[in-house]
């Protein structure tokens, strides 16, 4: 229980000209010692637990490493996901070797800062999974992928012309029972900025 941690994910997002990308969650907080209940969410037909004392509990009664949703997602309601709205002009786009190709935009994380208390690579710690619910778009991360290793300059989805898509972002942090953190509290700061581009 000693081992219990807070981190926090802050989100930010970059508009390009002649369209607009709105999301509606600012920052995703990990914190495992909120006192709530064990929860579960379905994402992809697969099972996940919230971050909180109860799953970081389950883990430490473990062997193996678990993948947890984020406690809160500031601005999204009861969600645990971010909704992102793309609106997209009737020209341009192209450019891309896969986010972006043809004639469609890029919606991409374009830049990351900051880091995660984690022991280790964080890289290596934190997934993300792009739904499509709506529009002309294509995600280029169906399944729980680091976002370090998304391709093509971590390429979320392709957005098409003249379209609005709506996407559903999803962000995992990954934990070992073996995890051991120097110091408590352990906190920590990732900035992510999402732009729309043309390639």
């Amino acid at each position: 229980m000693g081992r219990a941690l807070a981190l926090l994910l802050l989100l930010g997002l970059s508009r390009a000209w002649a369209q607009t990308a709105s999301c509606d969650a600012t920052d995703h907080l990990f914190d495992f010692s909120d006192p709530g209940p064990l929860q579960t969410l379905t994402v992809g037909g697969e099972n996940f637990y919230v971050a909180n004392l109860a799953s970081y509990l389950l883990l430490l009664s473990g062997t193996s490493p678990m993948r947890f949703l984020p406690t809160q997602v500031a601005g999204a309601g009861t969600n645990k996901w971010v909704t992102c709205t793309l609106t997209t002009p009737n020209r341009g786009g192209g450019g891309g070797t896969l986010c972006g190709a043809g004639t469609t935009r890029c919606f991409r994380v374009s830049n990351v800062s900051g880091s995660l208390p984690v022991p280790g690579d964080w890289t290596q710690r934190l997934y993300v999974l792009v739904q499509v619910t709506s529009g002309n778009a294509t995600s280029h991360v169906l399944t729980p992928t680091f976002l370090s290793a998304v391709p093509d300059g971590r390429g979320l989805a392709s957005v098409g012309r003249n379209t609005t898509a709506v996407l559903r972002i999803y962000y995992w942090l990954e934990l070992s029972p073996n995890d051991v953190f120097p110091s408590l509290p352990a906190q920590g700061t990732l900035t992510l900025t999402y732009s729309l581009q043309k390639n």
